[in-house]
């Protein structure tokens, strides 16, 4: 993605690339505003090549079709979905803009994080491989301020950056900057960073 995206009171930027040789990436990001909240997800398909690509997909097909539905139900529904597949790692992050609020479940080796001006949090994930096995999801709820962040980013981003990170930065310079810097060369790497911002505030 060449540029921020807006929509309504959240703006968001994405970098990926696939693994070096690879024409598809088993990195694939789901961003879906709705009215009164906003859909976000990281999915990371096993391995990487045309299977996990096509096992990303199937998953991201599951997010889009409904993406009103709570963290938790999204990776039961797409579990059901990639059996028989390479499976996939994900993080799946819903905002809700009335309470403000975000509420997120995991499962696999995903990364996330909450970063506000005072703090930043990690989002866990359990372990486990959608399509394959994985624990009953366990869904955590924070409260949203303006400006605050919300970075995903598969198991091919070097998490350490985000301890650079703050709120006011441009998007895509950041999100630039970390695929750049921190993508893994054994693996697939995508980053998505959105941005609360309500009113249409940067």
């Amino acid at each position: 993605m060449g540029s921020a995206v807006s929509t309504g009171e959240i703006r968001w930027a994405e970098r990926s690339r696939p693994f070096p040789g690879e024409l598809e990436s088993g990195d694939l990001a789901v961003v879906v505003p709705f009215p009164g909240g906003a859909l976000l997800a990281v999915i990371d398909g096993l391995g990487h090549g045309r299977e996990a690509a096509a096992a990303a997909r199937l998953a991201a097909d599951v997010l889009r079709s409904d993406p009103t539905r709570w963290p938790a139900e999204q990776i039961v529904a797409c579990h059901a979905a990639l059996k028989g597949s390479r499976g996939a790692a994900m993080l799946v992050v819903s905002v809700s803009f009335m309470a403000p609020t975000i509420t997120w479940a995991g499962v696999g080796n995903v990364e996330g994080w909450k970063v506000g001006r005072e703090q930043r949090e990690a989002m866990i994930s359990r372990a486990g491989v959608v399509g394959y096995q994985i624990p009953a999801p366990v869904e955590r709820s924070r409260a949203l301020d303006p400006a605050d962040l919300v970075i995903l980013a598969s198991d091919g981003i070097s998490p350490g950056f985000v301890e650079t990170i703050t709120p006011d930065g441009d998007l895509d310079e950041m999100a630039s900057a970390i695929l750049s810097s921190q993508a893994r060369a054994s693996d697939d790497a995508l980053v998505v960073i959105a941005r609360y911002a309500p009113g249409g505030a940067e």
